[in-house]
């Protein structure tokens, strides 16, 4: 046997440990839960009548499915604006030399790695309507207080908020990265020129940082789809006023832990997976805009 053949041989064994857990808990888990999408289980019988794609049909037949599903894009298309410009804008002043500058960048991703469960008690506190800190500074300026809990009207706003304010630590360290990346070398050609700040952003650091900002979309807009968490620890059991909170992921959740239809759940969680795949795809033909340094 060749020395070139062994190595290939050592290679895949040295691999099959990791390929057998993964085909265990990754692989087996998709094709499972794709196969109970085509029928009717309650988790509790043993009997698992064979329904074909009546569950698709269902799904996109239920009111509150089609709600989950407004209600998830108008929270994505929320959330992915805000959260990258006001992680770029961040980034930029995080860019600067200032003092603390290592206080401020760590105090920044703190959020993203404080569990949302627990940060969830912090967050109905601010929005209480009776002792928030939210209305008590809009108090100081004269605004009347808002029933930011129970009126559907603030709901988006509330997982918005909440969802930037978790996430806009990590996505500031990704643009910070990408910053970092630019050659100094443009700007000083562009300072010898007079070139102020605003058209060094504009022709040297957005162009350049394309790449990581198309990066950055790309994983928000999945995060966003797959939001649950905001909703969960701010209104529990019950998905905000209304249903005004009711989105994919928690409607999933909903059909499969609380009404028991596995099927359902299933079904709504591959129709998520093509409407992410979906987006994604779309987001690629933005890739021929990203200019590569170099």
């Amino acid at each position: 046997m060749s020395y070139r053949a062994r190595r290939t041989i050592t290679a895949y064994f040295m691999i099959l440990p990791a390929f057998i857990l993964t085909a265990i808990f990754v692989m087996y888990p998709i094709v499972d839960s794709f196969l109970i999408s085509f029928y009717k289980w309650d988790m509790l019988s043993v009997s698992k009548p064979f329904v074909g794609i009546t569950n698709y049909i269902y799904i996109f037949q239920d009111p509150l499915f089609l709600q989950a599903l407004s209600n998830t894009v108008l929270y994505v298309v929320s959330f992915v604006p805000c959260v990258i410009a006001l992680g770029l804008i961040t980034a930029l002043l995080l860019n600067q030399k200032i003092r603390f500058l290592t206080f401020f960048r760590s105090a920044m991703f703190i959020p993203y790695l404080t569990s949302l469960a627990a940060t969830g008690i912090i967050w109905q506190w601010i929005f209480n309507d009776q002792f928030g800190l939210l209305n008590y500074f809009l108090g100081l300026f004269g605004v009347s207080a808002q029933n930011w809990l129970n009126d559907p009207q603030w709901t988006l706003f509330n997982m918005v908020v909440m969802g930037v304010w978790q996430n806009l630590g990590y996505v500031t360290v990704i643009f910070l990265a990408g910053l970092q990346g630019i050659s100094r070398e443009y700007y000083e050609a562009a300072a010898v020129d007079g070139a102020a700040w605003w058209h060094k952003f504009r022709m040297i650091t957005f162009p350049l940082l394309s790449p990581t900002t198309y990066f950055v979309l790309i994983l928000t807009t999945i995060d966003a789809f797959k939001v649950f968490l905001q909703v969960y620890v701010l209104y529990g059991e019950s998905p905000g006023p209304n249903n005004s909170g009711m989105t994919l992921l928690y409607y999933m959740f909903d059909k499969g832990f609380n009404d028991y239809h596995m099927g359902y759940a299933t079904a709504s969680a591959y129709v998520l997976f093509m409407i992410i795949f979906i987006f994604t795809l779309a987001q690629m033909t933005l890739s021929r805009r990203v200019h590569y340094e170099g």
